[in-house]
């Protein structure tokens, strides 16, 4: 339990910065391909918000499984 805490802690900052900093170069290109209020009101919130509750459940699947596997 001890080694999925500390995978845990270590993986899941990571990868929820990564998809920050991918939201935020995918925010810088569609700001300059033009687009609008509708875009990010709409598509873009969604993807983000699904993209990390993707992300933090496969970290959680990922690590859970590799620790209590060798168990």
């Amino acid at each position: 339990m001890k080694s999925f805490l500390w995978r845990i802690a270590l993986f899941l900052p990571a990868a929820v910065f990564a998809v920050y900093l991918f939201m935020a170069v995918a925010g810088i290109i569609a700001s300059i391909a033009g687009a609008g209020t509708v875009f990010y009101c709409t598509v873009y919130c969604k993807v983000g918000v699904a993209l990390i509750i993707a992300v933090v459940a496969a970290i959680l699947y990922s690590q859970a499984r590799l620790s209590f596997h060798n168990e």
